[in-house]
């Protein structure tokens, strides 16, 4: 699989963010301007909550976003183990408020508009961008897309029977760089002074060298200790091979005192536990949730299928528009081969869910 290269034509941008993190934000421009202002698109990247890179998107949202005449945004986040889930949702909604207050002195006030914008992540991101969701107000997404997200961590294997949970003891040893002795070290490790906000997402440093992976992102990134230390931890920890990647390493077990507590945590962390939650309540429609669209491929082994059709099916019988989009045996990132209008595929999978935000954002779809 290719990776992804940085689209030309962006600003970068750094802010300080209330943890006293420094968090970058990169700026595309809209190429089309349908109208103007125009509303803005931000992208949450993936990477299973300890890995991942805001430089470049996967190679179908800028263009088909820009093309259709929105500003495109990316953002980074504190990684795992050092932050938690909450911490990361923090620094997304950060980010939300740090667009809707400089986008205007960057690309010009009347060139957006921030009360128009869409979520979008792909896994971990698309976790986060449903999550975010949940707790933006006045104003609402105008739609959120989540590319094969996380939406419920109580169906994964990591919080299910004990004794049927993933676990590194029935898998052979660790051959890595680091010991498993040193990166179980790093999983339980809260220093903020260890934090990375930008990450590999798997196994770029086998792939490539530093320096050509920096020309790729448009970026000074370099395979520090830390930095590969951080990408073993994430390939041992992996939520098919270790529960404790997510129990420990995501969501800090040890500050519970109890499984009980637990639960109630992760539960608060998976918007579908809480859109379930809401609607016993009555809430249903805008009041609910933001319209949202749905790319998953159904071969996925990392994140079910299934959770996107549970969502979705919430979501509709609760009556919030939705779209859904699933190819059939696609695998976990499918959809990196979607690089233009002209491959084959885009009309049947990208397509409707470009329609679907220019719908949303106020525009007639073509």
């Amino acid at each position: 699989m290719s990776l992804p290269s940085a689209p030309p034509g962006f600003t970068d941008h750094v802010f300080r963010s209330g943890s006293g993190i420094e968090l970058a934000v990169r700026v595309w421009p809209a190429e089309t301007p349908v109208d103007e202002p125009a509303p803005f698109v931000l992208w949450t990247h993936g990477g299973g909550w300890f890995g991942g890179f805001h430089y470049a998107p996967l190679p179908w949202m800028a263009p088909g976003f820009r093309q259709r005449g929105c500003h495109f945004v990316s953002h980074n986040y504190r990684l795992a183990p050092q932050a938690r889930v909450d911490d990361q949702l923090a620094d997304c909604l950060e980010a939300v408020s740090w667009c809707r207050a400089n986008l205007p002195s960057i690309l010009g006030a009347d060139k957006v508009d921030v009360d128009r914008y869409v979520l979008c992540g792909e896994s971990a991101g698309g976790h986060l961008a449903t999550l975010m969701g949940l707790h933006l107000s006045n104003p609402t997404p105008r739609a959120i897309v989540d590319v094969y997200g996380v939406v419920d961590f109580l169906s994964l294997p990591a919080f299910g029977v004990e004794d049927q949970r993933p676990s590194r003891a029935t898998q052979g040893p660790w051959s890595g760089k680091f010991s498993e002795a040193t990166l179980n070290n790093l999983l339980r490790d809260r220093d903020p002074a260890n934090i990375l906000t930008d990450a590999c997402s798997w196994n770029e440093f086998e792939r490539l060298t530093d320096i050509e992976l920096s020309q790729l992102w448009a970026t000074e990134f370099r395979y520090t200790e830390r930095v590969l230390m951080q990408a073993e931890l994430h390939m041992m920890q992996s939520l098919s091979r270790s529960a404790d990647g997510l129990r420990v390493g995501i969501m800090h077990n040890e500050k519970f005192s109890s499984e009980e507590e637990l639960i109630a945590f992760v539960r608060s962390m998976s918007p579908l536990r809480v859109l379930q939650q809401r609607i016993t309540q009555g809430k249903k429609g805008p009041e609910l949730y933001p319209p949202t669209a749905f790319l998953h491929g159904t071969g996925d082994a990392d994140v079910p299928v299934e959770q996107s059709y549970a969502m979705a099916g919430v979501l509709r019988d609760a009556d919030v528009p939705v779209v859904e989009s699933y190819e059939e045996g696609g695998l976990h990132v499918f959809d990196m081969k979607y690089t233009g209008s002209d491959v084959p595929g885009w009309a049947t999978f990208i397509e409707p869910i470009l329609d679907f935000v220019d719908k949303h954002v106020g525009r007639d779809v073509k």
